[in-house]
């Protein structure tokens, strides 16, 4: 009869933990971040469907949208990328100027500003050698840059020395297309100098 009781105890904790964990997984769902949600946020994004929609409400959606990529990690950024490249591209198409300025400025340029921070305070040969990185990077994305390929039309010593100032003056006055290009460039180093930071 103890025993029976013990195992009823124990099968009661079970059903009480088990139903804890999901009132939990429940109440922060929204809090979860995944590539495959960001992607349906964009998938459904309302003026996909409704052209009259509001600016305020275009703009509430669009912070969703916004504040799910942050919260992605690089590898989920990447993944996102790969998985969903017709959706964020037609999400990123209907977006007005501004909204695209909005996205880039708080999805890529802020990436960019922690990228220049970081490679500010490396030691001078690995700081050499992730320009070098950049540099190689920006040679494969040149053809679609007319700003980008006078940046490149330098040699690599002078790449190099000219780095902060050249990059910010790309960041300012490139096209928000060439910048969205960017965006798996700046994650990949500074993923890469977190890695470097642990």
């Amino acid at each position: 009869m103890n025993l029976q009781r013990f195992w009823l105890q124990i099968a009661a904790f079970l059903i009480l933990v088990w139903g804890v964990l999901g009132v939990v997984m429940w109440s922060t769902e929204d809090s979860v971040f995944t590539p495959e949600k960001t992607l349906a946020l964009m998938g459904d994004a309302p003026w996909l469907e409704d052209e009259s929609l509001g600016h305020e409400q275009r703009m509430q959606y669009l912070d969703k949208v916004i504040t799910s990529v942050i919260k992605l990690d690089f590898n989920q950024r990447s993944t996102m990328r790969e998985d969903g490249l017709e959706t964020t591209e037609r999400f990123f198409k209907s977006l007005t100027d501004d909204e695209k300025s909005e996205y880039i400025g708080r999805t890529v340029e802020e990436n960019f500003k922690a990228v220049m921070k970081g490679i500010e305070k490396l030691p001078a040969d690995e700081r050499r050698r992730i320009i070098g990185s950049i540099h190689r990077e920006m040679k494969k994305k040149a053809a679609n840059s007319p700003e980008m390929q006078i940046m490149l039309d330098q040699d690599t010593a002078g790449f190099e020395k000219n780095f902060n100032k050249e990059m910010s003056f790309f960041f300012k006055e490139a096209p928000l297309s060439a910048k969205l290009e960017m965006a798996p460039m700046l994650e990949g180093m500074q993923a890469r100098m977190q890695g470097m930071r642990r």
